[in-house]
């Protein structure tokens, strides 16, 4: 049995305990069934309502080593550089929807759609895992955001809707 700490207010901080295999119990994916709960976990807070980060970060520190490190489109994101990313998408009132999945021994491949009212985004990413925790991904998006078919003009002006290039943030 392990014992975590629960979310914590201002007021008190509650112990959780937690309930779950040894670490020499390891699934074929190098992860315990613990852990995958905890992602399971963190990826249902991506639930499409807004929130603030603080709220989900016990789970991401959880999740991620100390010295994890991902190279998103050719550019390197450490562990807090990522936790920005993932504190504007929860800010944003993003969703994920898990479109594929496969572990590895040691690795985990994902993909998955994470969209909010300012991007839609296929996201693709391999993962090692060590010690039970994510250390290294290599990360790639397609964004939907990036291709935007504008079909508002069509209706005003009785033409056919064009497609315009738009940036996603």
């Amino acid at each position: 049995m392990m014992t975590g700490m629960g979310r914590s207010t201002a007021h008190a901080t509650e112990t959780v305990q937690l309930v779950c295999a040894s670490d020499e119990t390891v699934v074929s994916s190098n992860l315990t069934p613990c852990e995958e709960i905890f992602i399971s976990e963190y990826l249902t807070e991506f639930d499409g309502t807004k929130k603030n980060f603080d709220e989900v970060d016990y789970l991401f520190e959880i999740i991620y080593d100390d010295d994890y490190e991902d190279v998103i489109n050719g550019k390197y994101v450490d562990k807090e550089q990522l936790r920005k990313i993932h504190a504007r998408h929860f800010s944003h009132g993003s969703r994920v929807s898990i479109i594929h999945f496969e572990r590895g021994v040691g690795s985990m491949f994902v993909n998955y759609r994470l969209s909010n009212d300012k991007n839609d985004m296929f996201i693709q990413s391999s993962v090692a895992i060590e010690a039970n925790k994510f250390k290294r991904a290599r990360t790639l998006d397609a964004s939907f955001g990036k291709f935007l078919c504008i079909q508002k003009q069509a209706s005003h002006n009785g033409k056919g809707g064009s497609c315009v290039y738009h940036r996603g943030s």
